[in-house]
């Protein structure tokens, strides 16, 4: 009786680790498609020629895994910090294309953008957003647990400037 009882615990297990992994790879899946959206509308406001958005999911499974007790402790799921990240991006990407419509010069400056790299914070207490710009390529370190606007970034984005 044992047995079984152990292995049903460890059959449990084992798909609910699948469960989790399927629930991430939509939320990755739902955030790309968000943001590949987004592109879109920033290469027409803004006038890039190329913009590639590359955020880095494996990253992401790594804070994620680190901070495993601290997610479990806020009764947090892996897929809303994907899910997070993804409308972070697409707000970081709205604020580009707000900047660029309200103002010339940086529009002429956001256009050199070629590239927009984005990571995890390590900590996930940590929700604040950071930016760097070096030559053509944005990199934003996201912070987590909530989502964020456009508006939340834009300052952020024109000090680069």
């Amino acid at each position: 009786m044992k047995h079984k009882i152990l292995a049903g615990i460890i059959i449990t297990l084992f798909s609910t680790a699948s469960y989790a992994s399927i629930k991430d790879k939509k939320a990755i899946r739902a955030a790309d498609a968000s943001i590949s959206a987004e592109v879109d509308k920033v290469k027409a406001a803004c006038g890039n020629a190329s913009l590639d958005v590359k955020v880095d999911w494996e990253d992401y499974k790594k804070m994620i895994a680190a901070n495993k007790d601290k997610l479990a402790k806020d009764n947090y799921q892996s897929q809303w910090v994907i899910a997070h990240s993804g409308q972070r991006t697409v707000a970081t990407l709205e604020a580009l294309s707000a900047i660029c419509k309200d103002d010339v010069d940086y529009k002429e400056e956001i256009a050199k953008l070629t590239k927009i790299n984005v990571t995890a914070k390590d900590d996930f207490s940590d929700s604040a957003s950071e930016f760097s710009l070096a030559d053509n390529a944005l990199t934003v370190e996201t912070g987590h647990k909530m989502s964020r606007n456009a508006s939340d970034f834009a300052k952020k984005i024109k000090a680069l400037y």
